[in-house]
């Protein structure tokens, strides 16, 4: 039976974790030599190579597996510290988190975790329909993801859709759309559009919506003037500004379009589904933290 040692397996993510034999040497307070002795006897042991010798290091398609379940066994063994010590040590979990949940929902439940049960959230901030290959890798214990599709290791439920709106201010319609409500394909093509980053979804979808909201067709759209700004905040405060014309969260701009300061380009939103997964492993911190989630999300997620 194959079985890693403790040290073995906090030496693997150790390596990982900051790219090399010698930082990880430095940090584990032992030689090179003893860490790259402990990889090769577990990769002996698997009978297969777990770690490609570039720089950084990374893993082979089997040591993601084994990165997994290392990151795993330290988590567990910190929960088992937490329990063992009466349920008063503080935990640090790793979560992925959307920014626009992040801005708007997620950091209600992150505040609740920390006030009341000492659970402390490290929180990457990766869009949603990027998060799973932070937990194919391990590297967070959940994540909020676009798609249904769990994750091996892991458990999903859906907690609802969050509702978009393509938007823009008063002032830009009548810029850049001086015929509104008819548009043009060349209109189009030179109306600046806010991104927030170059993963973004919306783009596509809501270029989708345009064209058949004023009956253009896509071939004809060219490629507009882009502003990239990676922060959903200020991406709203963007459009509200009349910087851009842009996709913003229902609870960022619901205010803003009930007094008439953006106008709703499409007729329909975009609804966006959004996943809670999570490690499938018997653990109080990360159940508790799933019912934070699940509250906070319905309290001010705006989902649907």
């Amino acid at each position: 039976m194959m079985r890693f040692t403790t040290d073995q397996l906090h030496t693997f993510v150790t390596v990982i974790e900051y790219g090399t034999f010698d930082a990880a040497a430095d940090l584990l307070g032992i030689s090179a030599s003893a860490v790259s002795q402990r990889i090769k006897a577990m990769e002996q042991l698997a009978g297969r190579v777990l770690l490609k010798r570039t720089n950084p290091v990374a893993p082979t398609e089997s040591g993601q597996s084994v990165l997994r379940i290392a990151r795993q066994s330290e988590f567990l063994h910190g929960e088992m510290e937490r329990e063992l010590g009466g349920g008063g040590a503080v935990q640090s979990v790793a979560v992925a988190v959307n920014a626009d949940s992040l801005a708007t929902w997620f950091l209600t439940a992150v505040g609740e975790l920390a006030a009341q049960d000492k659970i402390f959230c490290d929180v990457r901030r990766e869009g949603e329909f990027h998060s799973s290959a932070l937990l194919r890798s391990g590297e967070v214990m959940a994540a909020l993801t676009s798609r249904p599709e769990s994750i091996p290791g892991c458990s999903v439920e859906k907690l609802g859709e969050m509702r978009y709106h393509v938007v823009a201010s008063g002032q830009y319609v009548r810029t850049y759309f001086p015929h509104y409500p008819q548009v043009t394909a060349d209109e189009l093509a030179l109306a600046p559009v806010v991104e927030f980053d170059r993963k973004d979804f919306g783009l596509s979808s809501a270029r989708d919506l345009l064209a058949q909201r004023f009956s253009v067709e896509l071939s004809a759209l060219g490629v507009p003037p882009r502003i990239y700004i990676p922060s959903s905040p200020d991406y709203a405060r963007a459009v509200l500004a009349g910087i851009a014309w842009g996709i913003v969260p229902e609870a960022q701009c619901l205010d803003a379009l009930e007094s008439d300061d953006l106008v709703e380009l499409t007729e329909e939103p975009i609804d966006v589904p959004l996943y809670w997964q999570h490690w499938n492993i018997s653990s109080p911190v990360l159940q508790r933290l799933s019912e934070k989630v699940y509250n906070a999300a319905q309290r001010g997620g705006g989902l649907r």
